[in-house]
C-alpha cells in the first residue's frame, strides 16, 4: 500500500512537471539527407566501379534548435555528422557544429562552420555543386594551393540580416591552436574571410575573398571570387571565376578558374543541368592545367525525393593529374558516368 502511493505521488509529480520542463527546452528539428548512386570512373587503362555516395549533395544527418530568450533574440545550434549509407557508416559532426545567438542585428555563430567562399561560389555552379561537375575545378588543387576550403574549425562567423537583397558573411578562424615558440607554427591554419551576397528578382551574385595560413613556415594562401546567375525562365545561366594566389618558402604561384553553366527546366519535375570549367596555372612551375565539361539530369519524384543521371569528364594537361574518385596518371582525361537517388527527410 505504501508502495503503491509512493509510486502514484512520484508518477504525479512527474506529470505536473512536464509541461514546465518541455517550455523550458530548446525547439528541436532532426533532419537529414541520403544520396546514393552506381558509378563508374575511367581513365587511361584504370578502371573503377562502385556504388557512391554524396554525388547532388553530402549524406548526413542533423539536429538543429533555437530557444527564444525574449526581446528578439534567440539562441540556435547545428550539429550536423556526415552519413555513409553504403557502408552504414557514420562521422562525428564534422560537417557542422556550431552555436550562436540570432537576432534582428544579423546572428552570430561559434564552431565548426561553411567557409564564406563556399556560401559565395559553389550556389554559382549549374548542378547546385554537384560533387563530380567539372564546374567544380575551383575546388582542385595543382602546383597552387588555393584559399578556398568548404569549411573550417574554430571559426567565429558573423552573418548579417538581408537588406535590400544584400547580405554579408563575415568569418575568422584561429586554425589548429597548436603550442609552439614559434609563431608561423603557432599561426598555422589560422584565416579569415568576407562574403558580399545580392539577390533581386532573378538576379543574384556573391564576391568573396578568403585567406589562410598554409603550412608551419608562414606561407599563405588566398582565394578572391565572384559567381552570378540569371533566371530567364526557359533556363537559369550560372558563372563563378576566382583566382587564387600562394605565397611562402613552400610554395608560390597564381592560378585562375572559372565555370560557365545552364540550369534547362524540361518538364514540371525535370532538370538538365549542363556546365564547363577550366583551371589555368599556365606560367607557373609544374603547372597543372585542366578542363572539363558535365551534363546532369536530375527527376523530381516529389519534394523530398529526386533521381538523377549524370556524365562528367576533365582533360588533363600533360603535368595535371586531376580525378574523382581516384588519381589518374598525368595528362589523362578521366571520365564518370553515373545514376542515383536522393531523399531528404
Amino acid at each position: 500500500m505504501k508502495k503503491t502511493s509512493i509510486v502514484r505521488a512520484t508518477l504525479l509529480a512527474l506529470a505536473g512537471a512536464a509541461p514546465l520542463a518541455a517550455s523550458a527546452q530548446s525547439n528541436v528539428t532532426i533532419y537529414g539527407l541520403i544520396d546514393i548512386n552506381m558509378a563508374r570512373e575511367w581513365a587511361g587503362d584504370m578502371r573503377r566501379s562502385a556504388m557512391d555516395t554524396s554525388e547532388l549533395n553530402g549524406s548526413r544527418l542533423g539536429f538543429r534548435g533555437s530557444e527564444d530568450l525574449g526581446n528578439g533574440l534567440k539562441a540556435i545550434y547545428t550539429l550536423e555528422a556526415g552519413i555513409s549509407p553504403d557502408v552504414g557508416g557514420l562521422s562525428g559532426f564534422q560537417r557542422q557544429s556550431f552555436l550562436g545567438l540570432e537576432g534582428s542585428w544579423g546572428r552570430v555563430t561559434a564552431g565548426r562552420q561553411y567557409s564564406p567562399a563556399f556560401v559565395a561560389l559553389d550556389p554559382f555552379e549549374a548542378t547546385g555543386g554537384a560533387d563530380r561537375t567539372a564546374g567544380l575545378l575551383h575546388r582542385k588543387s595543382g602546383s597552387v594551393t588555393r584559399g578556398y576550403q568548404v569549411r573550417f574549425d574554430n571559426m567565429i562567423k558573423y552573418r548579417s540580416p538581408t537588406m535590400a537583397g544584400l547580405s554579408f558573411d563575415v568569418g575568422y578562424w584561429n586554425g589548429a591552436e597548436i603550442a609552439s615558440d614559434d609563431s608561423d607554427v603557432r599561426r598555422q591554419g589560422r584565416g579569415y574571410g568576407l562574403t558580399g551576397m545580392y539577390k533581386n528578382g532573378p538576379f543574384a551574385a556573391a564576391v568573396t575573398t578568403q585567406s589562410f595560413i598554409s603550412n608551419s613556415t608562414g606561407g599563405r594562401a588566398t582565394t578572391h571570387g565572384i559567381g552570378g546567375s540569371y533566371d530567364l525562365g526557359v533556363a537559369t545561366l550560372y558563372g563563378l571565376y576566382s583566382r587564387d594566389k600562394e605565397s611562402g618558402s613552400q610554395g608560390s604561384g597564381k592560378a585562375r578558374s572559372y565555370s560557365l553553366g545552364a540550369a534547362i527546366p524540361v518538364s514540371a519535375a525535370g532538370t538538365l543541368a549542363v556546365s564547363y570549367g577550366v583551371r589555368d596555372e599556365s606560367g607557373e612551375a609544374g603547372a597543372e592545367d585542366a578542363k572539363g565539361a558535365s551534363l546532369y539530369y536530375m527527376h523530381d519524384l516529389s519534394k523530398r525525393t529526386t533521381l538523377y543521371a549524370g556524365y562528367s569528364q576533365i582533360n588533363n594537361a600533360s603535368n595535371a593529374d586531376y580525378g574523382f574518385n581516384f588519381t589518374p596518371a598525368a595528362g589523362d582525361t578521366v571520365r564518370v558516368v553515373m545514376a542515383g537517388m536522393r531523399h531528404r527527410f
